[in-house]
């Protein structure tokens, strides 16, 4: 989140006199409205107010405090970083969409969106403060993502946290990965993550070797783990040959071998548009033709290799989907997923026959919340492939080494997961879930 705060003027003094970083480091404890100030706050410190000429003279980090009063609080305001020449007020204003512009007179905790928009602008204005901004976001749960490299990184983290939570695995450990520097190249999520590497971790057992013969070594960032779960185990390996300018986006593979089951899901980015871009859509293109071709064929191959008569249920027996999810500007906090809409392939291109779905104002093809009426979000979708709803079924491990090299070789990066060790019932698993929660 984002706060103005509009210092007095004898705290224009008072921050006038700093000199050392130190003192821009420990900042000063200032006092606002109770109900303007909530949490941790990326913070715009205007002076000139009482001038009549309002100035972002510094960004730092804020958090509101103690009550100073019945309906005050104190805000303590750190890691300041002196803006020089400042900026006015006003030139932030005119760069953010007309609908927004009132924040730039606000006080206190500012919408989200107006206060992304700012932020925006004040690096617009000011190109050097990015990075400073972004360290600042850290702070406050929502890592900044300013480049490929970490859009990339958000996604790989992403699809990784999805693979734990589908294997039924606890997921918190992504909330420990380690985002890239400003100008850092890339690096494998699970590399970032505390613990060993897969060759480190004692792994002998034969499926494993299996999928690190089927990743192979080539790849220009690699990094395989191990995971337990009682009898369980979990492989993951992120999988990165090309620089990032150069990949198209994450692929997750997950395979269940003892069910000999797997899923692809592949990953489509949302882009923010409409009147004061307030809608998120993906609007198909060459790339999406591809992967849908690509799928059907994958589809197709699964169809003559399952059992006859199958041996297990399913409710919808391919393997293919596609998470269309927002490009936010920041990174979720914690161990949390990025929202979507996970649509299967039969189910894309059943909406893109449709002349009244999946389609924008003026008659394009767009998915996004507002055109798509139907979809599974990250608690259905990791449900129904945990409890074997959704998933091939029978003889996967024949074709998935050959749809890994498709990813790779598709300009995609990979996320590879295979659930090892018999399961929990449905009814287990409920159980587990609710000590949990009363805990």
């Amino acid at each position: 989140m984002v706060a103005i705060l509009r210092c007095t003027p004898d705290e224009e003094k008072f921050l006038a006199d700093f000199r050392r970083p130190s003192q821009f480091e420990a900042g000063w404890e200032s006092v606002g409205e109770r109900e303007a100030w909530k949490s941790s706050h990326v913070v715009l410190v205007v002076t000139g107010q009482a001038r009549g000429r309002p100035l972002v003279e510094y960004v730092g980090h804020a958090k509101s405090g103690r009550r100073a009063g019945t309906l005050r609080k104190t805000i303590e305001v750190t890691q300041l970083h002196h803006i020089v020449p400042p900026v006015p007020m006003e030139r932030l204003s005119d760069l953010v969409h007309p609908r927004h512009r009132n924040a730039a007179e606000l006080s206190g905790t500012l919408p989200k969106r107006a206060g992304e928009e700012l932020l925006d602008a004040l690096t617009t204005c000011r190109a050097d403060l990015a990075g400073v901004i972004a360290r600042l976001q850290e702070q406050t749960g929502g890592f900044r993502i300013l480049n490929r490299v970490r859009e990339l990184f958000v996604d790989e983290r992403d699809a990784t946290g999805l693979a734990f939570q589908l294997g039924g695995f606890d997921r918190s450990i992504i909330a420990q990965a380690r985002f890239p520097e400003e100008n850092e190249d890339r690096v494998p999520v699970l590399a970032t993550l505390p613990g060993h590497p897969a060759h480190e971790d004692h792994l002998v057992f034969h499926d494993a070797q299996r999928f690190s013969d089927w990743i192979g070594s080539d790849a220009e960032h690699l990094a395989k783990r191990v995971f337990r779960k009682g009898d369980q185990k979990l492989f993951i390996a992120n999988v990165n040959r090309l620089p990032a300018e150069d990949t198209l986006g994450i692929d997750l593979i997950y395979h269940h071998v003892n069910r000999d089951s797997f899923i692809l899901v592949q990953y489509k980015k949302m882009q923010q548009m409409g009147a004061g871009r307030s809608e998120w859509g993906y609007r198909p293109d060459a790339d999406l033709d591809d992967q849908l071709k690509r799928m059907r064929q994958v589809e197709e191959v699964c169809s003559r290799l399952d059992q006859d008569p199958p041996l297990d249920y399913r409710l919808f027996a391919q393997p293919c989907w596609i998470k269309f999810c927002k490009a936010e500007q920041t990174a979720p906090r914690g161990d949390a997923l990025i929202g979507g809409m996970y649509l299967a392939r039969e189910h894309v291109e059943w909406l893109r026959g449709q002349p009244d779905l999946a389609a924008g104002p003026r008659g394009g093809e767009l998915f996004g919340y507002h055109t798509v009426p139907r979809y599974f979000d990250n608690t259905t979708f990791t449900q129904l492939v945990q409890d074997g709803w959704i998933g091939t079924r029978g003889r996967a491990s024949e074709i998935i080494r050959d749809q890994i090299e498709a990813s790779l070789d598709g300009s995609r990066s990979l996320v590879f997961a295979a659930l090892i060790g018999d399961e929990m019932t449905q009814a287990e698993r409920t159980r587990e879930r609710r000590a949990g929660s009363a805990s």
